[in-house]
């Protein structure tokens, strides 16, 4: 198994422990980085979830019903030649309706694939997720007789469907069946056609009721730029008007006539149709292998960052305590200077608040109001974040505090934010973790503070500039511990 099957195996298994990771799967981690040590826990949580098999299953589901729709567009293809260009009692082809009927719905089909390619979410339609799902579940039904599943197998497929057909890899998926589809189709028409030439002895004309012999002279001679350079035998300009209706060759030169023609119409499809799709099937094939080998797994999804603290505890992280401020709690009095001469900020900051409810904004505008006289912004919409942008860029602030409810979830919109406040290299940014509970009493507030170090990591804020606030407001309103991680 490649590293691509390792990483859609441990994304299938965040599918299935959603939202949270499980911790069953003990093992020796110290010693391996975060990659190898999800690798590991991947393989011990296989034996589990079998997750693997299920996607070898849909990946050969989907081959196998590609492979039916080749095997029908091939035959349309084959069929076509026969049902358009030749009749049982006919012994004519009219050649520009054989070139219009193949070449241009397919350069018409090129030029509708060109647009939806670059055109953004192109392929991001949910309905086309659902008509999958019922599509695959009905092959698989038939395929299998009788229908057992896997527990998670519908959300294991829609995964599945959105990796290869969605944001990541859907265009070039889908543009790799669609020329496959195309090909499959030109392929039938080619070898259909090559067998009714070799088979029957046809007649090329050309038919019009309000086009002269002009246009289908520049056409032919358009056409047999190329073959003429390859020294094929192709009509000559005398060729198309003897292809008008009601001129009789002598028969030796009608038979000339007739191969040039065939090798003119077997030459354009093949070349300006069949092999155009070609190479940009193998193209597109090279694309998927490409999005497969350099496949990475999110490791800022808050499945992942609690997983990391499961797998590298942080050991190294200690809290500090200031021995005064315990003695003053276990007496249920502390000194507020002393707390605000415990917690060295910067002299020339910029804080704001994000997302903190009425008692942690109570707690955070009572910490800052010794250190900034302006009232703390509280980010709460996209109104409040563009203020809080346009401060920053105007004051050029080179030191953020910023006050965050250790009990909420981060995730990447937090990042993103973050990452906008650091509009230049030299910008710090404190963080400042508000809560009522001490960590060592509260085993879910350890983990959501793990999260909380793991995403200001990505952030760049280094952890001697986070600091985690209590605030026990059940003992006493002046009663604050603060601990700092180092």
């Amino acid at each position: 198994m490649d590293l691509y099957q390792h990483r859609l195996i441990t994304e299938g298994i965040r599918i299935i422990e959603k939202p949270s990771p499980s911790n069953n799967f003990n093992a020796d981690y110290n010693h391996l980085s975060f990659s190898d040590a999800l690798l590991k826990r991947t393989q011990l949580a296989e034996l589990r979830y079998q997750v693997g098999p299920v996607f070898l299953h849909f990946q050969y589901l989907i081959k196998l019903f590609c492979a039916l729709m080749c095997v029908v567009f091939l035959c349309v293809g084959a069929s076509s030649v026969s049902h358009f260009l030749v009749s049982e009692k006919g012994s004519q082809i009219n050649f520009f309706w054989a070139i219009i009927l193949f070449i241009v719905p397919n350069v018409i089909s090129l030029i509708v694939w060109v647009f939806l390619y670059f055109k953004r979410y192109a392929f991001n339609f949910a309905w086309l997720t659902n008509l999958s799902v019922s599509i695959i579940g009905l092959l698989d039904t038939f395929h299998h007789k009788v229908n057992t599943k896997h527990p998670y197998y519908t959300a294991l497929f829609r995964y599945y469907f959105e990796h290869r057909f969605g944001k990541y890899m859907g265009k070039a998926q889908l543009s790799f069946i669609s020329h496959l589809w195309w090909s499959s189709y030109l392929l039938g028409a080619t070898l259909s056609l090559l067998l009714v030439l070799a088979t029957h002895q046809v007649d090329f004309i050309w038919q019009t009721t309000i086009l002269n012999e002009g246009a289908f002279l520049w056409l032919t001679q358009t056409l047999t730029y190329l073959p003429e350079l390859l020294s094929i035998n192709v009509p000559s300009p005398s060729d198309v008007s003897h292809a008008s209706i009601g001129i009789i060759n002598p028969l030796q030169a009608a038979q000339d006539i007739r191969v040039s023609w065939s090798n003119l119409l077997i030459f354009s499809l093949m070349i300006y149709a069949l092999l155009p799709r070609i190479i940009l099937l193998l193209t597109f094939y090279q694309r998927i292998k490409s999005k497969k080998k350099h496949f990475t797994i999110d490791f800022s999804l808050p499945y992942y960052v609690q997983l990391k603290s499961l797998l590298h505890p942080i050991t190294n992280a200690h809290f500090i305590k200031d021995a005064d401020q315990q003695k003053a709690s276990e007496e249920m009095k502390v000194n507020n200077a002393h707390y605000n001469e415990a917690l060295v900020l910067p002299e020339k900051m910029y804080p704001f608040a994000i997302e903190l409810d009425e008692k942690c904004l109570k707690q955070a505008n009572s910490h800052i109001k010794a250190h900034y006289e302006e009232p703390l912004i509280n980010i709460l919409d996209n109104q409040s974040q563009q203020a809080v942008l346009s401060q920053l860029s105007s004051s050029k602030a080179e030191n953020i505090v910023i006050y965050v409810d250790v009990k909420r979830l981060p995730d990447r919109g937090w990042l993103r934010l973050v990452k906008q406040c650091c509009y230049e290299s030299n910008v710090t940014v404190y963080l400042i973790l508000l809560g009522e509970q001490s960590v060592d009493v509260n085993s879910s507030l350890s983990v959501r503070l793990q999260d909380w170090i793991e995403i200001a990591a990505q952030a760049r804020i280094s952890t001697e500039n986070i600091t985690y606030l209590i605030n026990n407001n059940s003992l006493s309103d002046d009663i604050k511990n603060e601990v700092e991680i180092g």
